[in-house]
């Protein structure tokens, strides 16, 4: 089983925090880089799961991944015009579970501790990719570190 830890950066035409709050709003996740399409393509499974930090604010949501890795040309035109940017390699359909509101600095210590990276520009270069894989234990550390949170419906 696979999960994904994903960032969401800042953009020229928005806040990291926007550009999250539109993918998830949308029921998506962008692929930004051809990074992150390839390792989805190579580790995507059915029961996959996404967390979601955005930059400069911190751990915000959980979803389930309910498709395999698309093509951009599979969205919405409409929708496509809007996320060029962020969906830019393809993108995933996701179903948001739950919210959280968390600092950066409470967010950048639980992954210091969970991922086991002393080093704060070691995690923030790995962050800066835009996603990173994580185990079924590294998963379930993150979210019990984060707490209950808030149920999506």
């Amino acid at each position: 089983m696979s999960h994904f830890l994903f960032t969401a950066g800042t953009l020229r035409e928005r806040s990291s925090p926007e550009s999250a709050e539109l993918q998830l709003r949308h029921g998506l996740w962008g692929c930004c880089t051809a990074l992150i399409q390839q390792n989805l393509a190579k580790y995507l499974t059915p029961d996959s799961h996404g967390l979601v930090y955005v930059l400069k604010v911190g751990m915000c949501a959980e979803f389930r991944i309910v498709s395999p890795l698309l093509r951009l040309q599979d969205m919405d035109e409409f929708l496509r015009e809007d996320l060029r940017t962020e969906a830019r390699f393809g993108f995933i359909r996701v179903v948001p579970t739950r919210r959280w509101t968390s600092s950066s600095q409470a967010s950048h210590a639980l992954l210091e501790k969970v991922l086991q990276i002393p080093d704060q520009a070691e995690l923030t270069r790995r962050l800066s990719l835009g996603m990173h894989g994580l185990t079924e234990g590294e998963y379930q550390a993150i979210v019990e570190g984060l707490g209950a949170g808030i149920p999506v419906n």
